[in-house]
């Protein structure tokens, strides 16, 4: 019975989809040539892997236990190849950092550039990721870690946390809110709200935020990125709630910003890796230039008022 771990990581791919066209496309092969590597793993294992519909695909209990040993047996290659790499006394190495684009946008280049500086032979790779994916890469062990929010569950990582980044008013510089000294949720439902989509993690905030002091408002305008929505706001649509970190995706924007009270919101910014498992050092120092930069970011978006 012999599966190559390319097959062994194109199962994986196929679990973590909703369907094999977009199973494929994430790993770069046509969707026919996933379906035969699907195909031949049930032949050569004689079990039935996936239900198949016409709009999803979805493991068997049998297929749920072979995807679960097929990440352990990636893990365990990838952490096989490093120690070779390391008890051959090779200096070189490979690290890929999955990063939620609104944190990775702003955190990421300066502790990228830090840390080539002192460890200029260590390869980066960045995937820039909706949460979820990014959480997904570190599990089955393509991410040597995720720079995201606080997971809500922590099946097999561990989240250590770097700081609280808070939500603030976005709006134009000549904007009625910003002529008071505190801004606070109440404040915003008489007017148009430039909101991001209901899978965001922003939105979520926004919403709960609105909640707790049981206002109901309805979003003007609904958008996908927040480049966007900043465009929205500076052209006078409409004022918006987003994180500080965010306003680094926008610099130059013609916007003005104060922060939000009663409630004060926060998301928790970290960094997601896989437990049980010994890092490379410098996957470690990273961290700390993550860290560090952390630190000096929030300090900034905390004069912006």
């Amino acid at each position: 019975m012999l599966l190559t771990l390319r097959q062994l990581e194109i199962l994986v791919a196929a679990a973590d989809a909703p369907t094999f066209s977009e199973a494929a496309a994430r790993i770069g092969i046509s969707q026919p040539s996933l379906s035969e590597t699907i195909r031949r793993a049930e032949l050569e294992l004689n079990v039935k892997l996936f239900d198949r519909t016409t709009r999803s695909v979805t493991l068997t209990e049998e297929g749920r236990y072979v995807v679960a040993v097929a990440r352990e047996m990636i893990r365990n290659f990838r952490q096989g190849l490093e120690n070779i790499a390391r008890w051959s006394g090779s200096r070189r190495g490979r690290m890929t950092v999955a990063g939620l684009p609104s944190v990775a946008c702003a955190v990421l280049p300066a502790a990228i550039r830090r840390f080539v500086q002192e460890h200029p032979d260590v390869e980066i790779n960045v995937h820039d990721l909706p949460h979820e994916r990014a959480i997904e890469d570190v599990e089955s062990g393509i991410a040597d870690l995720a720079l995201t929010i606080r997971p809500a569950k922590l099946k097999e990582c561990r989240f250590e946390e770097l700081g609280a980044d808070k939500l603030y008013l976005v709006c134009p510089p000549d904007h009625p809110l910003m002529k008071k000294e505190k801004v606070s949720w109440r404040d915003l439902a008489p007017y148009p709200l430039v909101g991001l989509s209901r899978g965001s993690s922003v939105r979520r905030m926004t919403d709960a935020a609105f909640v707790n002091r049981e206002i109901f408002v309805e979003p003007a305008y609904e958008l996908e990125q927040i480049p966007s929505a900043i465009a929205l706001v500076e052209a006078g649509l409409g004022i918006s709630a987003l994180p500080a970190l965010t306003l680094t995706m926008v610099r130059g924007a013609r916007v003005a910003t104060k922060p939000l009270f009663d409630p004060v919101m926060k998301r928790r910014i970290g960094v997601v890796t896989l437990a049980g498992r010994q890092p490379p050092s410098y996957v470690a120092s990273f961290i700390e230039m993550l860290r560090r930069t952390f630190d000096e970011l929030r300090l900034t978006a905390g004069k912006r008022t």
